[in-house]
């Protein structure tokens, strides 16, 4: 899906950084930015909480004469706007191999964010939807070899991460490995063979343990692991350890029809991967103490599931749920099911991020039924899009919260 601009139009500004520099000055510039890292946050945006980040790309071919670069184009979660990539087009310093684009942004945003180098200028999808052709673009897309923290896979590619001064850090990822027993195994689920990934870290109860199950669970098993974070769980006080099951969605179209309110995939779960669970590795059956927890459209089954079968999943952690679902399609919205099922004990909990333009307010409406309707929310809003980088740390705060 395409991004809309959230809010207030972001400000393409002059900046000293790079405005001011000749040709001469380029290779010392280099230098410093390898020395500092990027992207550069240089001042305060004329707008209170902003700051003025300036994103740098080297052009591996050189400058105009020897490249075939004609266009760049800047790709950062939240902040840039999909629909009109002309407004996050880097410039080139004419003569040299550096395009920049100075923009402002939050002082308290984290984000993903990538370059899209182009011979040709980025058009719309045409017939193409819109989510098939992003990845499309995104096959070209590059991570900043400047910046300093680790690259991330993210959507169909390599990403760099930004963090201004003011992002709240992060109390629960880290990207040591896991110091528990990983498993990997052939599950077929729903009628659908498919991977499955268990995780059992260190302090894991022998019997009755809790459990979380996992949705997309290659993003969280092989793109960006979470055993290691899993892990921070038994060195805090007063938590408890769970069993953490990753469930793969397999392809696109299976986890639109999957995580799309699915009951087949809801009794999959229920009836097949529980049952399996309980048996194999001595997961609880209470359900106060099994947890499903996703993002996006996960985020969204997470939440249906615990609605409509309190009995299994008595607690959801969603990261910025899809709650605009159906949308133009068909099938009951998660809101209506609010609205018309009895009050139950579990226990929800929901983060969104202020800068997913079509989520928040859907979130604040779900929020405030649930909490109509006698069940126990915890909410909370970030400065972000709709970013793994956010979900990665929020998943393991909502599961500590569960726990």
């Amino acid at each position: 899906m395409l991004q809309r601009v959230p809010g207030p139009e972001r400000r393409v500004v002059r900046t000293r950084s790079v405005d001011d520099l000749t040709r001469e000055d380029v290779p010392a510039f280099w230098d410093r930015l390898a020395a500092v890292g990027s992207p550069l946050i240089e001042s305060d945006g004329a707008d209170p909480g902003c700051v003025v980040a300036t994103f740098c790309w080297r052009d591996p071919e050189g400058d105009e004469r020897t490249s075939r670069t004609r266009h760049v184009y800047l790709d950062a979660n939240g902040i840039t706007d999909r629909s009109r990539p002309e407004r996050a087009a880097l410039s080139r310093l004419p003569g040299t191999d550096l395009w920049s684009l100075s923009i402002e942004v939050p002082e308290n945003w984290r984000g993903a964010y990538c370059f899209i180098p182009r011979v040709e200028p980025l058009s719309g999808p045409g017939d193409t939807p819109g989510w098939q052709w992003w990845r499309s673009v995104l096959a070209g897309a590059h991570p900043d070899p400047f910046n300093p923290l680790p690259t991330r896979v993210v959507q169909a590619g390599d990403c760099s991460e930004a963090v201004m001064p003011g992002a709240p850090a992060q109390r629960w990822w880290t990207d040591r490995p896991g110091g528990g027993r990983a498993h990997e195994t052939a599950f077929t689920l729903s009628g659908t063979r498919r991977s499955v990934w268990v995780y059992e870290p260190p302090g894991l109860a022998s019997e009755d343990r809790p459990v979380v199950v996992m949705l997309d669970g290659r993003t969280w098993a092989v793109d960006l692991p979470i055993a290691g974070a899993v892990d921070a769980l038994g060195r805090a006080a007063g938590h408890r350890v769970p069993l953490v099951v990753m469930v793969d969605s397999v392809g696109p179209e299976l986890r639109t029809e999957e995580l799309g309110c699915s009951a087949e995939f809801a009794a999959g779960l229920a009836g097949e991967l529980l049952p399996w669970l309980r048996r194999e590795w001595s997961a609880t059956e209470d359900p106060a103490s099994t947890i499903v927890a996703g993002c996006s459209l996960g985020g969204l089954t997470a939440c249906f599931l615990a609605l409509t079968a309190p009995h299994v999943f008595g607690c959801a952690v969603s990261l910025s749920g899809s709650f605009w679902w159906p949308g133009s399609g068909t099938g009951t919205t998660f809101q209506e099911r609010v609205r018309t099922t009895a009050r139950s004990g579990s226990r929800f909990g929901m983060e969104v991020g202020t800068l997913e333009w079509m989520l928040v307010e859907p979130h604040r409406e779900v929020r405030d039924l649930l909490l109509e309707t006698g069940h126990d929310v915890r909410y909370r809003e970030f400065c972000g899009g709709h970013d793994v980088l956010h979900w990665r740390d929020g998943l393991i705060g909502g599961i500590a919260a569960m726990l």
